[in-house]
C-alpha cells in the first residue's frame, strides 16, 4: 500500500456506519478485494475490481445492496473451466464455516480472461456469529503463464522426464512419459511409478534411488520399464537435486 493509500486510509471518516467504513477500506486496498452475505451471496466488490470487471457506475456491487444475487451467482464471471472447482471450494467454506483459497481466471471489460488467487475469509462476532464472507484476489496471471511456459517446455523435451519432492514422492511426469507408460500424472504420484517398473530390477533400483534421497547425491540407475504395450525396454533412469 503506497503512502498516499495510507493517508487516505487514516482519513476514512469515523462517524460512517460499519459497512461504509468497510467499504471505503475496501476501496483503498491494492487487490480485488470483496465481502459476501453469510449464505455466500457476493454483495460488493472494490473499484478496482468493478473497473475491471467493466460494471456499471449504478451497479448493485459498487453499493453493496443486497440484490438477493444466489451464493454462486458470481461464477458467471469466471472462465468455464475453473466454474466446477471454484464451485466446490465456495460451498465447502460456507458448508464448514473456514476460510477457504482457489485460482481461477476472470473476465474483465475487454473480455481477456486473467488468473486470480482467491481467499476468502469468515468474518465473526465475539459469540461467533457469521457477520459476512471478506475476500481479495490477486493477480497471478504472470506466473501462471510462467507456469504454462514451463509446463510446454517439460512435455516438449525428447525423453522422459520425472519430478520427486525432496523425500522422493513423484510430484510429476511430462507427456512423454505418460506416452510410453500409459499412465496418467496421478497414477504415478508418490511411489506410484513402481507399477512400470521391472519386478526383477525394482528392489535394486528403489534402493540407489531412496540412497540418493537420503544423501543429496545424483542418481543414477539402469531399470527396464513397461511400455503401454505391456512390454519392458531398459532405459538409463538419471536423477538431479536442485
Amino acid at each position: 500500500m503506497s503512502v498516499t493509500d495510507l493517508n487516505a486510509y487514516r482519513a476514512v471518516p469515523e462517524h460512517l456506519p460499519p459497512e461504509s467504513q468497510l467499504q471505503a477500506t475496501l476501496h483503498l486496498v491494492p487487490a480485488h478485494a470483496w465481502y459476501a452475505l453469510p449464505c455466500g451471496a457476493l454483495t460488493f466488490v472494490n473499484g478496482r475490481s468493478a473497473d475491471y470487471l467493466g460494471l456499471p457506475k449504478d451497479h448493485p456491487l459498487r453499493s453493496g445492496t443486497d440484490a438477493g444475487a444466489q451464493w454462486d451467482s458470481h461464477l458467471s464471471l469466471l472462465h468455464p473451466d475453473d466454474r466446477e472447482e471454484t464451485r466446490r471450494v465456495w460451498s465447502d467454506c460456507l458448508r464448514t464455516g473456514s476460510a477457504g483459497d482457489v485460482s481461477f481466471r476472470v473476465r474483465n471489460a475487454e473480455g481477456v480472461y486473467r488468473w486470480f488467487l482467491s481467499r476468502a475469509e469468515p468474518v465473526r462476532t465475539a459469540n461467533g456469529t457469521l457477520l459476512y464472507w471478506l475476500g481479495v484476489n490477486l493477480d497471478i496471471d504472470e506466473r501462471k503463464r510462467a507456469e504454462q511456459e514451463l509446463r510446454d517446455t517439460f512435455d516438449t523435451v525428447p525423453a522422459m522426464l520425472w519430478v520427486a519432492l525432496p523425500n522422493g514422492s513423484n510430484t510429476d511426469v511430462n507427456r512423454r512419459f505418460v506416452e510410453y507408460s500409459g499412465m496418467g500424472v496421478e497414477r504415478t504420484a508418490g511411489s506410484g511409478w513402481r507399477e512400470v517398473a521391472h519386478p526383477d530390477d525394482l528392489q535394486k533400483h528403489e534402493g540407489k534411488w531412496r540412497a540418493s534421497v537420503a544423501s543429496g547425491e545424483p542418481h543414477e540407475s539402469e531399470v527396464r520399464f513397461r511400455r503401454a504395450d505391456g512390454q519392458y525396454r531398459w532405459h538409463l533412469d538419471r536423477g538431479l537435486p536442485l
